[in-house]
């Protein structure tokens, strides 16, 4: 019976996340994701009824963090990265302030493009 409880629960709580990461979903301005140093990007948490209260995050191999901490400028549900670095290589995704989550994106950012050698 306990365990029985328990799955239900967590039956529940998947439900409840499941139909939270269909609400949101993140937006790159271009059809790429993959990007040269020195470009621009905005990625957007786009909703169908409102998206405020989502911010950008993103786990590179630097650290874990959103959108205006050292990286990003944040304006109207959307983050602009006006110069990419190879660093900003990473996964992106939209959260709220809950902790839910849209699906996330790979963004691959390589050197500069050498026009000599």
């Amino acid at each position: 019976m306990k365990m029985k409880m328990i799955l239900l629960r967590l039956l529940f709580l998947t439900s409840l996340l499941c139909s939270s990461t269909n609400q949101v979903r993140l937006v790159l301005d271009s059809s790429r994701s993959q990007f040269f140093e020195g470009t621009s990007v905005t990625l957007s948490c786009e909703e169908h009824d409102d998206s405020e209260g989502w911010t950008v995050r993103r786990n590179t191999t630097k650290r874990l963090s959103k959108c205006g901490e050292g990286w990003g400028k944040w304006s109207d549900s959307s983050c602009a990265i006006e110069f990419i670095f190879v660093q900003d290589t990473g996964v992106y995704w939209c959260e709220s302030r809950e902790g839910a989550a849209s699906s996330s994106i790979q963004l691959t950012v390589s050197g500069k493009i050498r026009l000599w050698s």
